[in-house]
């Protein structure tokens, strides 16, 4: 259900419409992919329950974000607005206290959130993945082929004195973060994947060196994600159907994956080990203390095994109360040196599986 009068309390119908008039039809804009109900009704759900909670606490902010919201110049402002919102609207949720745009003693650029529960505050760098620029492009192409021939096809029905409804249809395979490049050594949707998402904020521009800092990453914005990731994509070996088909979890590698670490891909019906062909964001980096996967059904905290900074023991619990937390999912340093003990498991379990399942190859 939408806010009264104005979408999330600051846009009005007419600022809707304006937006949504002035692309052209291929192009797809996250506020109104929302605002008009055309995804999926989660998602939507989650940004006007956010929205809800900011306005009885903030509502300034939330005004200065409204230029950036209706956007149409650049779609990637928009879809940036609304991960700030989802996530600043689940972070009130936890009965934190939360602070918009803490400034960073010695630097210029300025971080989401800081946050307090009562044992230290935590910077929260909030951000929202894009559709990969190649996969946009094709989309769109795709999306305006399809109304030409649509057009076609309904001219020729009047032709022949048909008065009815035309139906066409389409289809075009998306892969949101990048497809394989054909004949590049370990290119792969996996691999694509893995690293798309270990190099997000590379940076680390607005890291405080005097706090931990979470990486929040919202991964809901509707025109990215047809569909939710799935939960398997947190676990570093998983199963699914019912022919013994394998995968490896790219948002689980991203982080804690290891140069030359097995991976198992399928091909066809054979059990295929790969190797990870770069170290993790975690690897690579101690200054990130963990990092938060925001999907539309599943809040996931994921813990650096030794960070720079560990995050304070009340920030972590009060996480739970997050919407649609998955305590099932995470990976959480509730005592000291817990993570890296996991990890260890984990790590001789993906390498054995790997072996063994190899072996069941027909030769």
């Amino acid at each position: 259900m939408n806010l009264p009068e104005k979408y999330l309390g600051i846009v009005t119908p007419d600022e809707i419409d304006k937006v949504h008039y002035s692309l052209p039809p291929e192009l797809r804009h996250p506020l109104i992919a929302l605002a008009k109900g055309e995804k999926p009704h989660q998602v939507a759900t989650n940004t006007e329950q956010a929205a809800r909670a900011i306005l009885q606490t903030n509502q300034n902010w939330l005004e200065k974000l409204k230029p950036r919201l209706v956007d149409t110049s650049d779609l990637t402002n928009a879809s940036g607005a609304l991960g700030e919102i989802r996530a600043y609207g689940a972070l009130l949720e936890t009965a934190m206290s939360v602070t918009a745009n803490p400034t960073v003693s010695g630097k210029k650029v300025v971080p989401e959130f800081d946050v307090d529960a009562g044992d230290g505050t935590v910077i929260v760098e909030v951000h929202s993945r894009q559709l990969d620029p190649a996969q946009a492009k094709a989309l769109a192409e795709s999306l305006k082929q399809h109304r030409a021939d649509h057009k076609i096809a309904v001219e020729k029905a009047r032709e022949k004195g048909n008065t009815k409804g035309v139906i066409t249809s389409s289809a075009i395979g998306v892969i949101p973060l990048g497809a394989p490049v054909p004949g590049k050594a370990g290119d792969s949707v996996l691999t694509n994947a893995i690293s798309r998402i270990c190099n997000i904020k590379k940076s680390e521009k607005q890291i405080d060196p005097s706090k931990p800092f979470v990486l929040w990453l919202d991964l809901q914005d509707p025109t990215v994600w047809g569909t939710s990731i799935s939960e398997q994509q947190f676990a570093p070996l998983y199963s699914e159907f019912r022919g013994g088909e394998v995968g490896t979890g790219a948002l689980w590698f991203a982080l804690y994956g290891r140069k030359d670490d097995p991976m198992i891909e399928m091909r066809g019906c054979d059990y295929r080990q790969i190797s990870m062909l770069h170290d993790g964001r975690f690897a690579l980096s101690s200054n990130i203390s963990a990092v938060v996967y925001s999907l539309p059904r599943a809040t996931v905290l994921m813990e650096h095994p030794d960070p720079t900074m560990r995050l304070p023991p009340h920030f972590r619990a009060s996480l739970l109360k997050a919407p649609f937390f998955r305590l099932d999912l995470s990976v959480c340093e509730w005592t000291a040196g817990l993570v890296a003990s996991y990890l260890s498991y984990q790590r001789a379990m993906v390498a054995a599986a790997a072996k063994a399942l190899i072996a069941f190859n027909p030769p």
